[in-house]
């Protein structure tokens, strides 16, 4: 399907920053595809096998395909989606809103039972019979942050001891891991880590909501969040260190709320957040590139193909449902 060019928000003359973008500097695009409400998560087998979801408040919807254009899959009745990960084009899941959990086996999506009809907000596995789903009720402050184990036949579930939730967390937002180490993320700070029996918790030194984290290797981990202005993370196998970084223009503004990253490589996390804002972040020296405000919409997601490209996807949780969906190349 077709893409149109979006300009950069920068204020360089336009020549120079013509010169600038097609000399080193990555554009984005927005890719047109069907309208099928709010966007929130992507994942993809490889390049030509990439699954987009959402829904509105009818229920979940997924999109399918590649840059070269993507259809909407059949999807059972289930709740709005939020995030998807899988293993192979015919072994991914997707879960979302009120206890949405589906797999896909290649043909046909089918609904899973996860024991619960909270939110689910994150899924994330090592393999298909060792998946890990978080989640949690985020309008009800007295609920317990929801943690999902499935072993490709049923789900368990965890629970965080109150030494391990200090402050009373009620939702994880996403969960990662490599090389055996798993971290989930979520409200007021909380990162907890799979130590292979039980979840505790990695105190991060912060307070405000991480909503999600990527890595390229288990001792270089980045996590972003905050709920109006950045708030990021970096694990270097022993610690976590947390800052909220300032805009690279000089003028000592904060970033906006973060909600999404990807790692393309050791040096580049590309995160995304409010109003359509995307960037760079250097986790190996601190360093930031502003690459403006690119959708009309919140972005909730990152991927990298891995082969040059990579997704952004947002939208509105709430009515008028609206999804879109950008390539940074």
């Amino acid at each position: 399907m077709a893409t149109r060019s979006v300009s950069p928000s920068t204020r360089a003359p336009r020549v120079l920053l013509l010169l600038a973008a097609s000399a080193c500097a990555p554009s984005w695009e927005v890719l047109d595809a069907p309208a099928i409400g709010s966007l929130s998560g992507v994942w993809g087998a490889g390049p030509d096998d990439v699954f987009v979801v959402g829904g509105d408040d009818s229920g979940g919807a997924v999109l399918h395909g590649d840059v070269a254009g993507l259809a909407a899959m059949d999807v059972p009745a289930t709740g709005l989606l939020v995030w998807v990960y899988g293993f192979a084009p015919d072994d991914v899941f997707a879960v979302g809103r009120d206890g949405a959990a589906l797999h896909y086996d290649g043909s046909a999506w089918t609904v899973l039972d996860p024991g619960t009809d909270e939110d689910l907000w994150g899924v994330w596995g090592s393999s298909p019979t060792d998946v890990w789903v978080v989640g949690g009720a985020t309008t009800d402050t007295d609920a317990s942050p929801v943690l999902l184990h499935y072993d490709g036949a049923a789900f368990t579930p965890y629970t965080l001891d109150a030494a391990d939730n200090p402050a009373g967390a009620n939702a994880l937002f996403k969960v990662w891991g490599l090389g055996g180490t798993v971290f989930a993320v979520g409200a007021k700070g909380l990162i907890v880590q799979w130590d292979g029996s039980a979840w505790h918790r990695t105190d991060a030194g912060a307070t405000d909501d991480f909503v999600s984290l990527w890595g390229t290797a288990s001792d270089h981990v980045v996590a972003v969040g905050g709920r109006s202005i950045a708030q990021v993370a970096t694990w270097d196998g022993t610690a976590w260190t947390t800052t909220n970084p300032t805009r690279p223009d000089g003028s000592g503004l904060p970033i906006v709320g973060l909600n999404a990253v990807t790692m393309a490589d050791a040096g580049t996390a590309i995160v995304g957040g409010l109003q359509g804002w995307v960037g760079t972040f250097d986790p190996t020296d601190g360093t930031w590139v502003d690459e403006g405000y690119q959708a009309a919409v919140t972005v909730h997601a990152t991927w990298d193909d891995g082969a040059g490209t990579t997704w952004a996807v947002g939208g509105t949780f709430t009515a008028p449902h609206t999804g879109q969906i950008l390539l940074r190349r």
